[in-house]
């Protein structure tokens, strides 16, 4: 039986009641397996080095719950049936119920309330868009009719919390549908850029997780569901995820006397659904996506900066994106030409995190400015190490 730690005696029931049930239901948890709860937060760990190629826990397909709109409800802050509940399997129902009462026992969802800035800066507006559009006040980008920076509206609180617990699974079976499911005990894991591979097998049909390490040398992890960097984890998972290899560049434009206006935007992360094991390939840097609105101007968006060495990265991002405007030059020209290019970029992103940083001090009356300040610190820091590493001039 998997072994439990935790400060509270009624969420280690629920947690035992939960791992219990997966393992009548015909799933798996090696031995080893910790699951750990301190303060709400519930991690999974292991006594020992874990074996790589072993799975620390399997999901029979029966227990995948499949989650619909009126599978689950919320009341205030806490995980009830919804109308459609009574339409699971009876074995599916009562996983369904053990895992909402580690929810609830938890308090996840007033813990992802004060985390997530999307609910918890919403007395000040200023900085939670500026934020989410990673774009400081009144720094719109012209002549694009998608630029826009309204106020963040509070998200459905169930769909927030339910997101990054979810799995886009397909029939195994067919191969022609997908559902959404709900992973039981999976979802413990702790997030993390390099976690635990997952795969999807048949005979039977499961869904299974295996070792991988993160933070302390026990600690086993799961692999964050799209290609963000630190600023999009916290600002879908409320954390500062200081692993992730790249920083995407802000939101902003700068115009050059030669090539015209270069319009910069975040890009978005990838979300992938699951049906294979995840690979290398899956949290690759991004492909700069480039539009030519008109002759004059170009926007570039899923342009990154390494955490450490590989200047060229942006670089190659820069190339591809202003492809176009380099046509019949020389080499010479084209490398100094890139090299004015980065500067203003890096200048730009930086302006940007020095004006996250003023708007959080400014909000500290009304909000805690302390994660904003950790992640503008962290940015920079990355920032500072790319600056370091560029060859003088």
């Amino acid at each position: 039986m998997v072994t439990i730690e935790c400060d509270d005696p009624a969420l280690e029931r629920a947690l035992r009641s939960h791992a219990g049930l997966l393992l009548e239901q015909g799933g798996t948890i090696a031995p080893g397996v910790v699951i750990r709860a301190r303060d709400g937060e519930i991690s999974v760990a292991h006594r020992d080095p874990p074996p790589p190629d072993i799975p620390l826990i399997t999901v029979l397909d029966a227990s995948l719950v499949r989650i619909g709109d009126k599978t689950l409800c919320l009341q205030g802050d806490e995980i009830l049936p919804g109308s459609d509940f009574s339409k699971l399997s009876r074995d599916q129902q009562h996983i369904l119920a053990a895992q909402c009462d580690v929810y609830n026992l938890g308090r996840k969802v007033a813990h992802m309330r004060a985390r997530l800035p999307k609910f918890a800066y919403q007395a000040a507006p200023g900085l939670l868009t500026a934020l989410v559009t990673r774009r400081l006040p009144g720094q719109a980008l012209s002549g694009s009719a998608r630029d826009t920076q309204s106020p963040v509206t509070p998200p459905d609180a169930l769909d927030t919390f339910l997101a990054s617990r979810v799995l886009t699974w397909r029939d195994l079976d067919t191969q022609s549908q997908t559902t959404t499911v709900l992973m039981s005990l999976i979802d413990y894991f702790d997030h993390h850029h390099n976690g635990a591979r997952y795969d999807a097998q048949s005979a039977p049909a499961r869904l299974s997780v295996s070792a991988a390490r993160c933070g302390s040398p026990e600690d086993v992890c799961f692999a964050d569901y799209h290609a963000g960097d630190a600023h999009t984890t916290f600002i879908h998972h409320g954390f500062v995820d200081t692993s992730t290899p790249f920083t995407r560049l802000a939101s902003f434009e700068v115009e050059f006397h030669d090539l015209g206006m270069l319009r910069v935007r975040p890009g978005r992360a990838r979300r992938d659904p699951i049906g294979l094991s995840e690979s290398k390939g899956a949290r690759a840097f991004p492909t700069p996506v480039v539009e030519s609105p008109d002759a004059d101007a170009t926007e570039v968006s899923n342009l990154v900066i390494k955490r450490t060495g590989e200047r060229s990265v942006l670089r190659r991002g820069l190339a591809i994106a202003l492809l176009d405007r380099f046509m019949g030059r020389d080499q010479a020209w084209v490398e100094q030409t890139i090299d004015r290019v980065e500067e203003a970029v890096l200048e730009r992103t930086r302006a940007y995190y020095a004006g996250l940083r003023d708007l959080a001090l400014i909000s500290s009356g009304i909000v805690d400015p302390a994660p904003v300040l950790a992640l503008v610190d962290h940015q920079n820091a990355v920032l500072d190490r790319y600056v370091a590493e560029m060859p003088a001039r």
